[in-house]
């Protein structure tokens, strides 16, 4: 490695045989390669079935870490393993995460996979939180990276640490040696998420969602704790199923085969304690639907990307510009209309705001107190969606 003084948290070893019907696989998980010893006995295996990995992680200090996933197809497997890495073959990723409530502390782990490799380990470090980590990736041998984040809770009756927030970066990628990177996660706005993976489906005469309702402000799928989750389907006007999954794809509804008017509403709450961002959020949308093979409904949403720090806060009293970007079915040309809210006490009142080159102009809330943020879109087939956001971010 680069710093010859980071210090060994992880090293996992492996090898596989893989047949045209089966394969085995033989791994060994330590902190440091410094005791371990390989040899290979017999001839080299020419048909390329064997494959050889070889992980690590490595730390400097509180915040920096390098990460490791290297091998593929060999022949033999290795006698002795040698192999340096400088800092130009490495990629630079400069993590910034969030936190809004106080002494938080979170764990971030990244993912190497490697084409020959079916699956993984990967082992993460505590910090507090909000802060920055700083992670150098290896970058040979086709190998990508993903990452995911978890805010922690209080350690159970059994030591073992509880999670009140995990996220997934991704989508899984390469990266490039000498080059630098900059993510982002936990970070408001939290809100809903919808695109090519999330929405809302329709298979025969079910229909289901997957749709994060807390994906973080970078668009990162994830959710915290949940304290209350209730999603309910009406069917021309008429209540005919309520749950307790926040459209996590956990629960269908099972609906007539006949053409008809729904309304998909859903409604997550979390404790201030987790967060005090988007501690209550509801959403709805209302489609026409009828029985059909597998296809994803005309659903969208307003995602509303506001410049704040890692801590949920902007300065208070000024006034800022908001991006503004609806998502989904309504999106770009199928936009008929959008109408946007904000409020200051709570989501008791509401005051429009208008749009202007896909900004909202408001004030930021005074120090310690919320904005909450609400919009209402209709998509030019007559599809509506609505979201609320309460306590989308403070002053400070």
């Amino acid at each position: 490695l680069p710093d010859a003084k980071a210090k060994g948290q992880l090293f996992a070893p492996d090898y596989s045989v893989e047949s045209k019907s089966d394969a085995v696989s033989f791994g060994w998980i330590m902190d440091s390669p410094a005791y371990f010893r390989t040899l290979h006995v017999g001839p080299q295996i020419t048909d390329g079935s064997l494959a050889q990995h070889w992980s690590g992680m490595w730390t400097k200090g509180a915040s920096t870490e390098y990460d490791i996933a290297v091998g593929g197809k060999v022949k033999q497997l290795a006698t002795g393993y040698d192999r340096k890495f400088t800092t130009g073959q490495l990629a630079k990723v400069k993590f910034t995460m969030g936190a809004a409530a106080p002494k938080k502390k979170g764990a971030l782990t990244a993912w190497g996979s490697l084409p020959s490799a079916d699956g993984g380990v990967a082992a993460s470090i505590e910090q507090k939180l909000p802060g920055t980590r700083t992670l150098y990736l290896s970058t040979a041998d086709k190998v990508t990276w993903a990452f995911d984040f978890s805010q922690l809770g209080p350690v159970d009756a059994d030591g073992f640490p509880t999670y009140e927030a995990n996220y997934f970066v991704g989508p899984e990628a390469a990266y490039k040696a000498g080059k630098s990177y900059g993510k982002s996660v936990n970070t408001g706005v939290f809100q809903p998420l919808v695109n090519d993976d999330f929405g809302v489906a329709r298979e025969g005469n079910e229909i289901s969602g997957y749709l994060p309702l807390l994906a973080d402000g970078q668009g990162n799928e994830g959710s915290m704790e949940l304290s209350s989750a209730k999603t309910v389907l009406h069917r021309n006007g008429k209540k005919i199923g309520e749950n307790d999954d926040p459209l996590s794809g956990g629960e269908v509804f099972k609906v007539p085969a006949g053409s008809a008017a729904y309304k998909l509403s859903a409604s997550v709450k979390h404790s201030a304690k987790i967060s005090p961002l988007s501690t209550r959020v509801d959403a709805s949308w209302t489609f026409s639907s009828k029985k059909t093979a597998f296809t994803m409904l005309p659903v969208s949403t307003v995602r509303f990307t506001p410049a704040i720090g890692a801590d949920g806060r902007a300065k208070a009293g000024k006034t800022v510009s908001v991006p503004v970007k609806v998502h989904g079915a309504a999106a770009g040309k199928n936009l008929k209309s959008l109408k946007t809210y904000v409020s200051y006490n709570g989501g008791k009142t509401w005051k429009k705001v208008t749009v202007k080159k896909g900004k909202i102009t408001v004030k930021n809330p005074a120090k310690n107190k919320a904005i909450s943020f609400s919009a209402k879109v209709t998509d030019k087939k007559g599809n509506t969606s609505s979201v609320k956001i309460y306590s989308a971010y403070l002053g400070k």
